[in-house]
């Protein structure tokens, strides 16, 4: 166990938490929790999945708000003080947040950024910390080839990129082989020593039991127990006594044998070769009475002794269970009761989420969110360069719907295109606008990726633009667009094409087709952001931009449609800008539909660029 430190009586304390309660439907996630965590220690948050640890370390990052109750972060309110609180915690969540396309120095490098280090600085610090955590040799391969340890202390790493005060661990050792297990246990150890505060959450009664100073038990959103490793042990008294059988048919029997000598009931969720029981009293006249009684009974161990009790057994005393991955075995909480102050009043606070106000940022502020933003398009702008085939695939399928629609259907069509167009000309437009509006829900599956990976999670605990996040990945998708219209037309060329009016008219067609697709990336970002999964995301995309292409004129001209279907062709946006692009493209001058296409690219931009980032910011 590391070192216990000692606090300063007067010092605030590092975590300081009253009253908290979270809830999720009808889920009581947290039903009441109060803790308060020292300065310089190690604070372990110990119980079983579903208990309420997670939701915990997510409120105190500012990743959720409470529903009722007060957290403070050095005295820093987690709800109404959220951005001076991100300045001073680093999160390392249940799994490796982690940018799998990049470089472990990238990673560094772009997380130094967004804690806004100068390149210089942050490049400084990511060579320090790549050193310190034996990740130098593979500084500058793909995340995606470290082993599970590895992207683990990647991910500690990035977290420590600014020395932050403290420093939130969400089960950092899940799914870690002992080695990788016992590294990440040596750097925590380390991190105390420095001074560093953490809150461990864990799962793993050794992990609590060797790290931690103080240890709180949760489970079902409620503090059951609070004290050192010792305290807590010491809770359950005595020692306990292990008796290994060799055959299960004897467990019943042996324990009426035990009950004799005076030993308890035993512990629950044990094999059924095993007894693990309270011991009434110490030393070898236990051991020897237990094994006489034994002997005479007929009953066969292949193991007997005692030991101390672990935190293990103070768990199953509390609960009634072991630690399992769905807490099963304990019995949910009732609705949490609010705390009365000296006049009887209720001492919880109620959070009510304030309406989104806007404010005229300053210049710092604009030109930090301008640095965000670039840090963040560069990234996925390396995703798309890194992930050729993402190039081949975007290219692909309008390459088929042109070759396809030219070939097998362009005689059908040729009847109803206006006098000296052909097919070829009359298509191609149509095709870039299909497109940006089939590559608009890539947008939606790569913030959805994201999310899942919890790589928006450590975005959102980072003391960034938080709209940064959404504002790289339109912008990025923005240039991807472009460098597939501009291959579909090179394309185009080889089979007949040819813009009919001049450079100048050929870059307003790429132009209005960008703009319409950069609009139509914030609708699925707002997607990404309400639905939940990459397939989820891919799917509700699909529904929603197969019938508005197919049905516009992106492939037939309007007027070879019936009539009920022609009133709703006439006044989509995808038909507005199909038609606006074609005109640049055939004619000169400026296309008719124009206008109403640039109030509807305007008016998307307007309704969902607010909606996404109001979602974005209360994401659960």
């Amino acid at each position: 166990m590391v070192a216990p430190v000692r606090a300063d009586p007067s010092a605030t304390a590092a975590v300081r938490v009253e009253g908290l309660v979270k809830r999720f439907g009808a889920t009581v996630a947290l039903a009441g929790v109060d803790l308060e965590v020292a300065q310089g220690t190690v604070f372990g948050l110990l119980g079983p999945n579903g208990a309420g640890k997670t939701t915990l370390v997510r409120v105190l990052a500012t990743l959720l708000e409470p529903d009722a109750g007060r957290a403070e972060v050095f005295g820093r309110d987690v709800v109404n003080e959220a951005v001076a609180v991100r300045e001073l915690l680093g999160l390392t969540g249940q799994f490796a947040a982690v940018d799998e396309i990049l470089s472990g120095r990238e990673n560094l490098l772009m997380f130094g950024r967004l804690f806004g280090l100068p390149r210089h600085e942050a490049r400084r610090r990511a060579a320090a910390l790549l050193e310190r955590f034996d990740l130098a040799d593979a500084a500058d391969r793909p995340a995606k080839t470290y082993s599970g340890g590895m992207r683990r202390r990647l991910d500690l790493a990035s977290s420590l990129l600014t020395r932050p005060r403290i420093l939130f661990l969400d089960e950092p050792t899940t799914g870690l082989d002992p080695r990788s297990r016992n590294e990440i246990w040596a750097i925590v150890r380390e991190l105390v020593g420095e001074g560093t505060t953490l809150l461990l959450t864990t799962q793993y009664l050794e992990e609590a039991d060797q790290l931690a100073e103080q240890i709180v038990v949760i489970d079902h959103g409620r503090v059951i127990a609070q004290g050192t490793g010792n305290e807590l042990k010491d809770r359950v008294g005595g020692q306990i006594l292990e008796v290994q059988l060799t055959s299960a048919t004897q467990r019943e029997r042996a324990q009426a044998v035990l009950a004799e000598v005076g030993c308890g009931d035993p512990e629950p969720g044990q094999r059924s070769d095993q007894l693990t029981l309270p011991a009434p009293r110490d030393g070898l006249e236990l051991i020897e009475d237990a094994a006489a009684h034994l002997r005479r009974a007929g009953i066969s161990v292949s193991d007997l002794g005692l030991r101390r009790p672990t935190l293990d057994d103070v768990f199953l005393q509390l609960t009634g269970a072991p630690p399992s991955e769905d807490g099963a075995g304990s019995k949910p909480p009732a609705a949490p009761q609010p705390k009365r102050d000296a006049d009887g009043r209720s001492a919880i606070v109620r959070r009510h989420r304030p309406v989104l106000r806007l404010r005229a940022p300053s210049s710092q502020k604009l030109s930090a969110a301008v640095t965000d933003a670039w840090v963040v398009t560069a990234r996925n702008l390396r995703h798309f360069i890194r992930q050729p085939q993402l190039l081949i695939f975007s290219t692909i399928q309008p390459v088929m719907f042109v070759l396809l629609f030219v070939y097998v259907f362009g005689g059908a069509v040729r009847g109803s295109l206006p006098r000296g167009v052909t097919y070829v000309d009359f298509l191609l437009p149509g095709i870039l606008v299909q497109s940006v509006a089939f590559r608009a829900t890539q947008t939606a599956i790569g913030l959805a990726e994201d999310l899942e990976r919890g790589v928006v999670d450590r975005f959102r605990s980072m003391p960034m633009t938080r709209s940064a996040v959404l504002l790289g990945r339109t912008l990025a998708d923005l240039v991807r667009n472009v460098l597939i219209l501009v291959l579909m037309i090179v394309i185009g060329y080889l089979i007949g094409f040819s813009f009919h009016g001049g450079a100048l008219q050929a870059i307003a067609c790429v132009a209005v087709v960008a703009a319409f697709g950069f609009a139509l990336s914030w609708i699925f970002a707002f997607v990404a952001l309400t639905v939940r999964g990459a397939e989820a995301a891919q799917a509700a995309g699909f529904v929603a931009i197969f019938p508005l292409v197919f049905a516009s004129s992106v492939f037939v001209p309007v007027g070879s449609m019936p009539g009920w279907l022609r009133t709703f062709a006439e006044a989509s946006p995808v038909t507005l800008t199909a038609d606006a692009a074609r005109s640049y493209a055939l004619s000169h001058g400026v296309p008719g539909s124009l206008g109403e296409m640039a109030a509807w690219i305007g008016g998307l931009l307007v309704l969902f660029i607010p909606l996404c980032v109001w979602r974005y910011r209360r994401m659960s």
